[in-house]
């Protein structure tokens, strides 16, 4: 912010002053500026507050600066606005366009229609939200406070607010968000996506990179990704839809739901876990609450699953290779485990302080399914 600050202070005198005019807005006193700009290299946008931009076929900047202030006359209010609306200038093969400050009672709106081919847009807002849409290049927010909407951005994109939502359409290239509290949302990302937030939820529609998704506090879905996942809140529900790779899921207080990957390790301090069809390596555990896990029957590797509280329901294919592992430290009768399969074994009466056992080979044994249960029963079904 302190870089914001120097860069308004520089341009705060020696430039003309642009035409305008003043309207009246029901309470408010409006002063509008408008005009074209040449665009050189990449852009820099340095304002006070909210700015709209579209990128478009063209090869200037056209603006629109909207200031609203309430006053008792037009003569007080012209006072108010009386700083002129946008310095310009180029340097280094950049252009700057900053939007001076005014005083707190001035509110600022700009509107930008810019080429939709400049090489990069970076946005400085002190307060306010920042829009953007159908730009070729590689976008920066540094925002102190105030939310991000873009769509439609070819290049890479980094976003950093102080405090505000952050909603985005498509972005073809790598995501880079981080909100000192407010939600996510990304709906196509085309590569890499790091999503952060200090408190609120994340959304991802489709991710054709990896996902990274961490809030302080929130839920977390991913609907479809074709690139590892790694999801992570302190608390809340962690929503995974089918990933065509790995996902590791991290909750401190929250239920994890899996429908579909290559692979899952999973983590969750109170909540059920549920993996609807996991083929791969498998690792699940939770402090309280059930599992219920179905896996895929290619690519079996090692898995494990514990619950200290709960139940454990395990789905497998009547073609799976496996071998079986299983353990319930429930106390006396409680202790139970079930199983559909004919090859796994259950010691139905357990020695004293030991836990309840079932183990055997099934379709002659393969990579070790273990299952540890503290409280609770063991399920194991076949499914045709």
């Amino acid at each position: 912010m302190r870089l914001i600050l120097l860069m308004l202070a520089s341009f705060a005198a020696g430039q003309a002053e642009p035409t305008y005019r003043i309207v009246r807005e029901g309470a408010y006193w409006v002063r509008i500026d408008g005009g074209f700009l040449p665009a050189r290299g990449a852009l820099t946008v340095i304002a006070p507050g909210k700015v709209q931009t579209q990128g478009e076929l063209r090869e200037d900047i056209s603006y629109v600066i909207k200031r609203r202030v309430k006053a008792p006359s037009f003569s007080a209010a012209k006072t108010l606005l009386a700083v002129a609306a946008v310095r310009h200038t180029v340097s280094n093969g950049r252009t700057f366009l900053v939007i001076p400050p005014q005083s707190a009672r001035v509110t600022a709106e700009v509107s930008l229609r810019v080429p939709r081919t400049l090489p990069e847009t970076a946005f400085q807002v002190l307060d306010g939200s920042v829009t953007a849409a159908d730009l070729a290049g590689a976008v920066r927010v540094n925002a102190r406070a105030g939310s991000v909407r873009m769509d439609r951005i070819l290049g890479a994109l980094t976003a950093m607010t102080g405090g505000g939502e952050v909603r985005l359409g498509r972005i073809a290239g790598a995501i880079r968000v981080h909100s000192g509290g407010g939600g996510v949302s990304v709906l196509g990302a085309g590569a890499g996506a790091v999503l952060e937030t200090a408190g609120g939820e994340v959304f991802v529609g489709e991710a054709l990179g990896p996902v990274t998704a961490v809030t302080g506090g929130g839920n977390i879905e991913v609907q479809r990704a074709f690139a590892p996942v790694d999801a992570r809140t302190r608390g809340g529900l962690v929503e995974i839809g089918r990933v065509d790779a790995m996902v590791s899921a991290n909750t401190f207080g929250g239920a994890i739901h899996i429908a579909a990957a290559r692979g899952a390790d999973c983590d969750s301090g109170g909540g059920p876990i549920r993996l609807d069809w996991i083929s791969g390596r498998l690792r699940a555990e939770t402090a309280v609450g059930n599992i219920v896990a179905g896996l895929a029957p290619e690519r079996v590797r090692d898995s494990y699953l514990n619950t200290n509280s709960g139940d454990i329901t395990v789905v497998l294919p009547s073609s799976i290779s496996v071998t079986v592992q299983a353990e319930n430290e429930a106390a006396g009768a409680m202790a139970r485990i079930f199983s559909e399969f004919p090859e796994i074994r259950v010691l139905r009466l357990p020695a004293l302080g030991k836990p309840l056992a079932a183990h055997g080979a099934i379709n002659g044994g393969g990579p070790v399914l273990r299952l540890s249960a503290a409280g609770g029963i063991i399920h194991l079904k076949r499914h045709e």
